[in-house]
């Protein structure tokens, strides 16, 4: 048991194997074979998941519906930490789904290369992880902030025209009620809804890497090992209520002054959103710290703040 109290824990293995594929540890396949050629994926994950079953037992229990009510801060964010290493892999095998964007703007501001230097996964990697870990893919037939990340903006001829799903890059997926990454969409929507600019590429925040946008989480900027204790975004479905950031809700959620220096419906839209819709606030405030309960809409209500 931890000092904490917390049964101790292997989720901080997932930060082994991502230094790991990024090292070359586990890359020990033969460079002649196809799939090699096109990207580590299944022979790396499924073994690697097979030496360590207590894995998914432990994620199995954090997706808990149950678990919204049970805040893990300070000092308890030992579990968000562990999170975050998750986080980290789930960028890295989604990357193969997004455009690239080779404006130097998106790299690292340290190294001034891309946040992830490592071989990049092949296309099949992610439904293969998604199968070792028993995450459920979520395929959602409207548009939703809550489980769909804009990865491109078809305009729409009519500027009041809501959202819709025109393509999904990749799909979203859930360990049990926790969310564990959005499925990536291309989306057509009105000019009243979204400027397609600014909702494609302004900052992403809670994202540690993209391919394609701006990205900023509370790692960006830290040594080698302190970027490690940066906290995992929890999100829930919890019957027909989602819950945004659920480790800052209630009385014992901390509130950042840059975010408070911006307006109530702005913060909103980067909590639900994670970037801007019409106007591009910029990559530099402080989001991290709102949360958000919200009725989970019917098909014709607006997801967007009123």
């Amino acid at each position: 048991m931890c000092s904490n109290g917390r049964l101790m824990s292997n989720l901080w293995l997932f930060k082994q194997l991502v230094q790991g594929i990024r090292d070359g540890e586990w890359l020990d396949v033969d460079e002649s074979l196809p799939e090699a050629r096109s990207g580590w994926g299944e022979e790396i994950l499924v073994p690697w998941f097979e030496r360590h079953p207590t894995l998914v037992a432990e994620l199995q229990d954090v997706g808990r519906p149950e678990q919204h009510r049970h805040p893990a801060l300070p000092p308890t964010s030992e579990l968000l930490w562990e999170l975050y290493s998750l986080g980290r892999l789930v960028d890295i095998l989604i990357a193969p789904h997004q455009p690239v964007d080779d404006d130097p703007t998106l790299n690292s501001w340290i190294t001034k290369q891309p946040w992830w230097t490592g071989p990049l996964p092949s296309a099949s990697a992610w439904a293969a992880f998604c199968r070792a870990v028993g995450a459920t893919p979520r395929a959602e037939a409207t548009y939703h902030p809550f489980f769909h990340e804009i990865v491109a903006v078809v305009p729409a001829d009519d500027p009041a025209q809501p959202p819709e799903l025109v393509h999904e890059h990749w799909p979203g997926a859930m360990i049990g009620a926790m969310l564990l990454t959005r499925a990536g969409v291309t989306v057509r929507a009105g000019s009243r809804w979204m400027d397609p600019v600014v909702a494609m590429r302004s900052c992403l925040y809670w994202a540690w890497w993209r391919r394609n946008r701006l990205v900023r989480d509370l790692s960006h900027g830290w040594g080698a090992n302190s970027q490690w204790r940066t906290e995992f975004r929890r999100d829930y479905v919890v019957g027909d209520e989602l819950h945004y950031n659920v480790d800052y809700a209630g009385s014992h959620g901390r509130r950042s002054l840059r975010a408070q220096d911006l307006p109530a419906a702005t913060r909103r839209e980067l909590l639900r959103f994670r970037h801007s819709l019409l106007t591009d606030v910029g990559d530099d405030h402080w989001p991290y710290y709102e949360s958000f309960v919200e009725r989970r809409p019917r098909a014709r209500d607006s997801v967007l703040p009123s």
